[in-house]
């Protein structure tokens, strides 16, 4: 369980039950702490590993959550960056790929994606609603982001981002391979996937 609180953080609990089922009760777990004003939305990774928040301070923050909370481990801040509050209207939501590695941010009917490990802005979309996003989601494969908005409508977009950055990790593990056949299909992923995202670029 958790909750936004007014402490410029997000509070985590821990649900109880025994083997049976039972509720046994509820155990404070761990904070996301360190913007200098409240929460407007937060989100994990797949594995839950990792956390992001976002803040009318206009930062975003992701944090290492595979701590041991009951240890009183707190969780880790991995990077820090700012967003675009000039046409924010009063929210921000973010969302986080299920590998961690791409943040979503939507603004008004705008979203931003960042590069969670160096907070460098990798791609946007612009204008994807005719009027404010209400939610954001990543696919299971991440390939995909789900939108809906006041405008009573569900969108479907293919994230180029994580297009871009299946690209770097190909062509670093290139770098390292040498199985003929893993090195081959890998120069095939990379020249597959660059060509689809030229494709894509000419449409815009």
């Amino acid at each position: 369980s958790s909750g936004i609180n007014a402490e410029y953080g997000v509070h985590f609990w821990e649900v109880k039950f025994n083997k049976s089922g039972s509720f046994q009760g509820v155990q404070e777990a761990m904070d996301l702490s360190g913007h200098k004003s409240g929460v407007y939305s937060f989100a994990f990774s797949g594995d839950t590993r990792r956390a992001v928040t976002v803040s009318k301070d206009g930062t975003w923050r992701v944090y290492n959550t595979d701590v041991s909370w009951h240890l009183n481990e707190d969780p880790k801040l991995l990077v820090s960056g700012e967003y675009s509050t000039d046409d924010t209207q009063g929210t921000a939501h973010v969302a986080m790929s299920p590998d961690g590695r791409i943040v979503a941010i939507a603004t008004t009917n705008n979203i931003s994606l960042y590069n969670s490990d160096t907070a460098e802005q990798i791609d946007t979309l612009i204008g994807i609603h005719s009027d404010s996003i209400t939610r954001l989601e990543f696919s299971d494969t991440g390939k995909y982001i789900f939108t809906c908005g006041k405008d009573k409508t569900v969108r479907v977009w293919l994230s180029r981002a994580g297009m871009r950055r299946d690209v770097e990790l190909w062509a670093e593990s290139l770098k390292s391979a040498t199985n003929p056949s893993h090195k081959e299909r890998l120069k095939t992923q990379i020249a597959e996937t660059t060509a689809r995202l030229a494709e894509l670029a000419a449409l815009c």
